[in-house]
């Protein structure tokens, strides 16, 4: 079960300590791949679309707990569980996530992987629902080190891992059959989020923009049909599942 230790945003140490909210909270994990394959100017795109998603859907009545860790030789946490209870907060997380800087490198996934599940299990709040999302352009440096980092995230509690395939460089059968969660990964539109992990393949950081956002709409309500459609998110059922019992 995750443990209980205070909310802090890494980047620049921003943030407070947040009350624990009455209900139950839904966490959101973002994993980001700054290997030196994606480049300085698809990095740039990729946090502004995330950054800018964040803070345009993401609602401020604490329902959501939000963390991005990104990886490149190792990993670092960006935004470390914090409670979106305000405006305020929500600006801050989208303004620590604009900022990440690209650093190039190998690509850990292990380490990003890894570093999420302590990310997540320092949350102090009554967790409902584990979502974690994995953005990556290439292959991991070590696969069965970040499969079974995967695994290690995954029993500690995550209901479901989805992934967004940046470009052609990735192993599309390594991350369907290994890293998406639950299986059998969903590969077609409408997808049976979050009954099923899910891949989507997209051609490059515009399009990684574009379905970050889509999706975020479809964790926090109901997205506009065309809107959906677009971006090939079909998904529905996120608030009739509850998150499984955890060991502890």
């Amino acid at each position: 079960m995750f443990s209980k230790k205070a909310a802090v945003l890494a980047l620049g140490l921003i943030g407070s300590i947040a009350a624990t909210p009455s209900h139950a909270v839904t966490q959101l994990g973002f994993i980001l791949d700054r290997s030196g394959s994606i480049g300085s100017g698809n990095w740039t795109t990729i946090v502004n679309g995330l950054s800018s998603a964040v803070n345009s859907l993401i609602p401020v009545d604490s329902s959501y707990e939000l963390s991005v860790v990104s990886f490149a030789n190792g990993a670092t946490t960006n935004v470390n569980h914090v409670l979106i209870d305000s405006a305020a907060t929500r600006t801050a997380v989208a303004n620590a996530i604009a900022a990440i800087g690209f650093t190039g490198g190998g690509t850990d996934m292990a380490a990003g992987f890894s570093l999420m599940q302590s990310t997540l299990a320092a949350s102090t709040q009554q967790i409902s629902f584990s979502y974690v999302n994995l953005a990556t352009d290439g292959v991991p440096n070590d696969q069965s080190a970040a499969t079974a980092a995967r695994d290690s995230l995954i029993a500690a509690g995550v209901d479901n891992l989805s992934i967004e395939a940046i470009g052609g460089g990735v192993d599309a059968t390594y991350l369907q059959n290994s890293i998406c969660y639950p299986g059998p990964c969903d590969i077609a539109s409408p997808y049976a989020f979050p009954t099923q992990g899910f891949y989507i393949a997209v051609p490059d950081a515009d399009g990684y923009a574009a379905a970050i956002g889509n999706k975020i709409k479809v964790v926090t309500g109901v997205p506009e049909p065309g809107s959906l459609a677009l971006a090939g998110l079909a998904m529905t059922g996120l608030f009739g599942i509850r998150r499984r019992a955890k060991q502890g």
